[in-house]
């Protein structure tokens, strides 16, 4: 009942084994038309930052080294959107907190500290729960709380990737990336990775002065996952929901 589908922030291995069908990564198929999405604008530029060389490296390199760089600030705030949601999120290794939309079917904020998630549905979102259930399990604008060993809680949570934190992904180097010249999103320097297959791309940019931060992965297709991030190492400081909280609904 409660298979909500979140995202990889990167996934660079699992991406690379499905993007000629674009399942895996988008949810749809190659057969379907290609449409051109942008990120969410999120990168702060730093016009004092120093140049770091990483255009220099190897596409494998500048790719682990960027996500090795968001795994090591420790927090970030990650903006993603696709065809059927969008999440803005503050994440760490223990902690998350922010807003997750999915499309035609509303939207809920959400707290993630260490084994404990609440979650507040909006309106629309408590009135489709209740329709796929068949009862009223949830009341619009209150917190509901449980342990990740809850399937609602672990479901509508999974949007957090605290997991980049402590096992940042990694490219195999038998992937094939190809690495541009240096260009410039929203004032960042940044180098881009792209793989294309099928006439259809996912693009990974790395920060090409200060520390060389992951700062965005842009997808061609609308249905495909589009993330920002940035706020890098910026606490998360979760807390816990005041006033009233109900128990998390049971499978």
């Amino acid at each position: 009942m409660f298979l909500l589908t979140s995202y990889r922030p990167a996934a660079a291995v699992v991406c690379a084994a499905a993007l000629a069908s674009l399942t895996a990564c988008a949810g749809g198929t190659a057969a379907e038309s290609v449409t051109e999405s942008s990120p969410a604008r999120a990168v702060a530029p730093s016009p004092t930052a120093s140049h770091n060389g990483i255009e220099a490296k190897t596409t494998t390199e500048i790719y682990n080294l960027s996500h090795a760089a968001n795994a090591d600030a420790g927090s970030s705030r990650q903006r993603m959107s696709r065809a059927n949601a969008a999440s803005d999120l503050r994440v760490s290794a223990t902690e998350c907190t922010g807003t997750v939309t999915l499309t035609d079917v509303g939207s809920y904020d959400l707290v993630l500290k260490d084994n404990q998630g609440w979650i507040k549905p909006d309106t629309s979102f408590a009135k489709w729960m209740n329709a796929e259930a068949g009862e009223d399990l949830l009341d619009a604008g209150t917190w509901y709380h449980g342990t990740l060993d809850n399937h609602f809680v672990q479901s509508l949570t999974s949007y957090c990737h605290t997991d980049q934190f402590t096992s940042p992904d990694t490219l195999d180097a038998s992937t094939k990336l190809t690495k541009k010249a240096v260009t410039t999103l929203d004032g960042q320097r940044v180098v881009p990775l792209v793989m294309e297959a099928t006439g259809e791309t996912v693009t990974w940019y790395a920060a090409a002065t200060g520390r060389p931060y992951h700062v965005a992965q842009v997808s061609s297709r609308a249905d495909m996952t589009d993330v920002t991030y940035s706020d890098f190492g910026t606490p998360v400081n979760a807390r816990q929901p005041s006033g009233t909280v109900k128990a998390a609904p049971e499978d």
